[in-house]
């Protein structure tokens, strides 16, 4: 199916968009939780939750978005998750108290889980030249480092002159932009005949949750009586998501994507790209607030070496696709990113500014590098009729190991005095770069077999 440049054009600009909104609602919340705390005289947990209650629903419900996708078609799931996303937007900016404004999260996060996964399967089902479709991933990839990048220092200027609550209604015009474009300019998008699993997306849904849950809550609780139940509860999921998969008709990850070897290495590529950038901006966020003493707006710029290169790597790396395999550039973005983290894990309380910064910049660039690349190469591996549910599988993968980086960070850093701390960091450096190493060993591997 060709479409008028015209249309790619605006179909590609609300693909980005969404992605866009949902990173920049990650970073720029993250700005606000010194104002919500005074708002609402919260404690701790409660600030946590401002977080966790959007990271749940997203992580657990993300393959069923994709699912929704191929069923319903993208273009109507797409916009329906962008009108939740952006009413609960609405709720969040006018909530007046604690509960009300999680509640509103948990919605953005169903929004966001159905929103994010169609985006690619748009890209996917509208540009058929294998090129052009590279850079439209490679741009879309680029909207969520321009969010990353610009997300603290926009909640930090937003929030001093306007308050904590524009934040959330910053979201309600480019919801309403991207919904509009959609609507106009995108085609019917196929549908695919098929079964929705319900036993399966459950128990996915309950063990995906029951993770985040349970790692998320350990780096502030320990392990107690309720993170040690949610890891069960999680694990009982897993084997019972096997056991369904393994005897349902109509399987929500059906056999040939289960024994994918290339779309199972790209999830877990995707993961450690994410284990290993949220854990490090976690990491630095508490190292320039607590050793070097700055406020939150001077951590938002602090953090301008790592996200800014990821905007012009991700643009530069479409064009190394058409020249290089995916293998290749995965490698070599993987082996810059390990050289980085391992600079990063000689990092002290003195130490040198432009080296730490430099450290930063081959975080970044490695990073931006492989994720184009990973995209495409899960795409490439599926068919047209599995694009959706593909998607919803990498953003999940890639969504579960944000959580799980920062836990596994946050639980290293927990020392409470300065040696601690530094040998922490340390360690959780040198754990990214041992991630990295044991993806680029997977993926040569996948890569050799016939």
């Amino acid at each position: 199916m060709t479409h008028p440049s015209s249309s790619l054009r605006a179909i590609l600009t609300a693909a980005c968009l969404g992605f866009l909104v949902v990173q920049l609602d990650v970073s720029v919340v993250n700005v606000g939780l010194g104002a919500l705390k005074e708002a609402f005289n919260s404690d701790l947990t409660g600030l946590q939750w401002v977080i966790n209650s959007y990271a749940l629903p997203f992580s657990a419900l993300l393959i069923l978005g994709g699912a929704w996708g191929d069923k319903w078609g993208a273009k109507s799931v797409f916009a329906m998750g962008f009108a939740i996303f952006t009413l609960a937007s609405v709720g969040c900016g006018l909530a007046n108290s604690m509960p009300m404004l999680i509640t509103m999260r948990i919605i953005q996060g169903i929004g966001a889980a159905l929103l994010i996964p169609t985006s690619l399967t748009l890209i996917r089902v509208s540009f058929d030249d294998p090129d052009k479709r590279r850079s439209a991933v490679a741009l879309w990839g680029a909207c969520g480092g321009i969010a990353l990048a610009a997300g603290p220092v926009i909640g930090g200027l937003m929030i001093e002159y306007f308050g904590w609550r524009s934040v959330f209604l910053l979201n309600i015009p480019i919801g309403l932009l991207a919904i509009l474009l959609i609507l106009k300019y995108a085609p019917a998008s196929p549908r695919v005949d098929k079964h929705i699993d319900i036993p399966g997306q459950i128990s996915i849904a309950i063990c995906l949750a029951a993770l985040t849950y349970g790692l998320t809550e350990s780096s502030a609780q320990g392990w107690v009586g309720a993170t040690l139940g949610a890891m069960l509860l999680a694990l009982i999921c897993a084997v019972a998501f096997i056991w369904v998969e393994r005897r349902v008709a109509h399987p929500m990850l059906p056999a040939r994507l289960a024994t994918n070897k290339v779309l199972g290495s790209m999830a877990l590529a995707g993961a450690a790209i994410n284990l290993t950038f949220y854990g490090t901006v976690f990491v630095f966020s508490i190292y320039f607030q607590t050793f070097l003493h700055y406020d939150a707006f001077k951590t938002g710029l602090s953090f301008i070496p790592l996200t800014a290169v990821l905007t012009l790597s991700t643009l530069l790396s479409s064009r190394f696709a058409k020249r290089f395999s995916a293998t290749r550039i995965i490698t070599t973005g993987f082996t810059v990113q390990i050289i980085g983290f391992v600079t990063l894990s000689q990092t002290t309380s003195h130490a040198s500014l432009w080296l730490l910064n430099g450290a930063l910049m081959l975080v970044g660039i490695g990073s931006a590098m492989s994720v184009p690349s990973i995209t495409n190469a899960m795409l490439s591996s599926v068919t047209q009729h599995d694009a959706g549910i593909a998607s919803g599988l990498m953003a999940s993968a890639r969504q579960l190991g944000g959580v799980i980086g920062v836990a596994v960070s946050g639980a290293m850093i927990a020392g409470a005095d300065a040696a601690a701390f530094s040998r922490g960091m340390s360690n959780a450096m040198l754990l990214s770069a041992l991630a990295l190493l044991v993806c680029i060993g997977v993926n040569l591997f996948v890569s050799r077999r016939p």
